[in-house]
């Protein structure tokens, strides 16, 4: 977690306190000030169960979606304006109704509004342009298996007539191809799913793409001419794309990174048969570039 999001975690854990230590006020006296009855309440709502939202919601949200936050500077506004339009309105409770009060109430107001945009926008658009795979070219044809359908469609238009020719017939409606793209389905599972044969098709993909038509059957690879099924080989590098299951049972020396990162528990998740490393970093809010470097370099490259 980045610092905002932890901090939104961790006042929350605060508020609680205080608001169990109020609550213990009120039933223990009786008639007490009006105030704290007040206090109690926001510090719970907006305290503890508001914030508690708001940082897993920042944390978990964004890469179940495989995204990251549309607006990421929008987060400590939030944060500050949440805590200071609490602690002003709970400051000024007394006073009801007063300027000062309905001043911090819109900051509360503000702040909420600035999570429930942030995250709306995250989870309903269109990543920025760039904002995937920024390190390779939109052009280049490296296509393979475990590449999603909608990237493909997005990057490469053209090969919509190779999905439609090949059975995925629905792809020819613009709007499903659009409700596509925001489906997290590879290539393999797609083919698998309409028992299309999955490396001719990836091969007629590539040549749509602009690359090196290859026979059908054959081994498909990427520019540099490294045969690749979709799956790593021995003496391939390892890329954001590979899945973890399969790095480490052909680079079993990875261990000691994935170790580092995830702990013991990655070794025993289900999810390493299906994460890739840019979605396992991402999960774990990890550099994706930096765990990608030392697991080449604990492979040998």
């Amino acid at each position: 977690m980045d610092r905002y999001t932890k901090g939104f975690v961790l006042a929350s854990l605060a508020y609680f306190f205080v608001a169990a230590v109020l609550g213990t006020w009120m039933g223990a006296a009786e008639g007490g000030a009006s105030w704290v009855r007040f206090a109690h309440v926001h510090f719970m709502l907006l305290g503890f169960m508001s914030m508690m939202i708001f940082g897993v919601g920042y944390f978990i949200l964004p890469r179940f979606n495989g995204r990251t936050l549309r607006w990421p500077s929008w987060v400590p506004v939030h944060f500050y304006l949440a805590n200071i339009g609490l602690l002003g309105m709970v400051a000024t409770s007394p006073e009801r109704p007063s300027t000062g009060f309905v001043l911090f109430a819109v900051l509360s107001v503000v702040s909420t509004a600035l999570f429930v945009v942030n995250l709306g926008a995250t989870m309903l658009l269109a990543p920025a342009q760039g904002e995937e795979d920024t390190e390779e070219e939109a052009s280049s044809p490296d296509i393979h298996p475990d590449m999603r359908v909608g990237e493909i469609l997005t990057r490469w238009p053209q090969t919509v007539e190779v999905f439609v020719a090949s059975g995925f017939a629905s792809l020819g409606n613009p709007e499903h191809r659009e409700q596509v793209k925001q489906i997290p389905i590879t290539l393999r599972m797609a083919c698998q799913r309409h028992n299309v044969d999955l490396e001719p098709m990836v091969a007629r993909l590539i040549a749509a793409a602009g690359g090196e038509s290859v026979a059908a059957g054959a081994a498909v690879g990427p520019s540099s001419g490294t045969a690749r099924t979709g799956r790593l080989v021995k003496g391939e590098p390892i890329r954001p794309d590979n899945i973890l299951g399969d790095i480490l049972t052909v680079y079993p020396e990875t261990v000691k990174v994935f170790k580092k990162y995830y702990g013991e528990g990655c070794f025993s998740c289900p999810g390493q048969a299906t994460e890739s490393v840019k979605q396992s970093a991402m999960m774990h809010n990890i550099s994706e570039k930096q765990i990608l470097a030392e697991l080449n370099r604990a492979a040998g490259f």
